[in-house]
């Protein structure tokens, strides 16, 4: 078995626009709902195929480069804790991997989760989300996420925002609703972001993500000792957990690498300290989605909403059939691989364009 050719799609991903910004935030902010990614398929000159999606703001000579270094390899002689590619970024290590991950586990009638250890649950739970929103405008999310049935709404939130009104407000057509507030490092003043975060103890507030710079993580500790309110850390590998955790600097983890081996090794050190974690994204498409879900089945301390959002916010995910979602739990796919189809009819709506490589 060889990896004789690779297809690549280059395709937009249009989103629900109520669940991003508000007007005041939608041109001065990042747009990136307008960028566009890339889906791969691996296929061998024995008829097997794997799928994969990169991270948004992929380079497509980058993908290339990292594509080429598949072709005329034995997909099950690879290493799968880390493919050896000739291109690491990773926003093309995680699609390719996804793609190698699906293939490996279609040859070998195993489940992703297999591949990564093993699976410790059948189902997992994300959160809704909403991004930056005026109080005016953040009933409408609040609305959505508890008849959809979720327990937890994420938020992003950015200095000058009225984020106690904002919550009220969501509170008050959505009294059960739990928060995940996402500062994204955009506060600067330790004394504005601790009257905050006291403000929020009382508003079914999980916890405050990266709520300043994380090069001040001796601020992290402070803040979580003088306010009481638990602290996330957005972080993208195990080195940044360990130092994390020797600075005693967060409550729960965002781990969002660019691989599942990695997130898996990210929450299990995380675990040993008893903090739990969830998944990450780049709010993406329901290929990358897929990988997220057998991850968070694997890993034990993966235990808080994740950022799963591709059939909830996109106007397609570029799935045949997603895993069945109940509300906020989403059911692990049991077929081979990743457990999903790519959807063509989607390939063709929504491409901007499209190419293949060969051995």
């Amino acid at each position: 078995m060889k990896i004789d050719r690779i297809e690549w799609w280059e395709v937009d991903q249009f989103v629900h626009q109520e669940m991003v910004n508000s007007p005041e935030y939608a041109q001065t902010h990042e747009q990136w709902d307008l960028v566009p990614k890339y889906i791969i398929r691996l296929h061998t000159d024995d008829g097997h195929y794997g799928v994969g999606e990169t991270s948004r703001g992929a380079a497509r000579g980058e993908l290339e480069t990292a594509c080429r270094s598949l072709l005329g390899v034995d997909p099950l002689t690879l290493n799968l804790r880390r493919i050896p590619l000739y291109q690491n970024s990773s926003s093309i290590y995680r699609g390719v991997e996804t793609a190698v991950f699906d293939l490996v586990g279609r040859a070998r009638s195993m489940r992703v989760g297999q591949l990564l250890g093993g699976y410790c649950r059948d189902e997992v739970f994300s959160s809704y989300w909403a991004g930056l929103q005026s109080p005016e405008y953040s009933p409408t999310a609040a609305a959505g996420a508890s008849e959809g049935g979720y327990s937890c709404l994420k938020i992003k939130i950015t200095h000058g925002m009225d984020v106690i009104n904002r919550l009220q407000r969501m509170l008050e057509v959505a009294p059960d609703l739990h928060f995940i507030v996402d500062a994204m490092q955009r506060y600067d003043s330790y004394d504005e972001m601790s009257t905050l975060a006291q403000h929020c103890v009382d508003l079914n507030v999980l916890c405050i993500e990266d709520p300043l710079p994380k090069t001040r993580l001796d601020s992290y500790k402070r803040l979580r000792e003088e306010t009481g309110m638990p602290i996330a850390l957005h972080l993208s590998s195990t080195r940044a957990v360990i130092e994390a955790l020797e600075a005693d600097a967060a409550d729960v983890f965002n781990c969002s690498p660019g691989s599942m081996v990695e997130f898996v090794r990210m929450v299990d050190v995380a675990g040993t300290a008893d903090k739990p974690c969830w998944h990450g994204s780049g709010v993406d498409l329901g290929i990358l989605d897929l990988s997220y879900i057998h991850a968070t089945a694997v890993a034990e301390g993966a235990t808080i909403p994740h950022d799963i959002l591709s059939t909830p916010l996109h106007l397609n995910d570029f799935v045949v059939q997603m895993p069945e979602r109940k509300g906020e739990r989403i059911a692990v796919p049991t077929e081979p691989g990743l457990g999903g189809e790519l959807d063509m009819e989607a390939i063709a709506r929504y491409l901007r364009a499209q190419g293949q490589w060969k051995a």
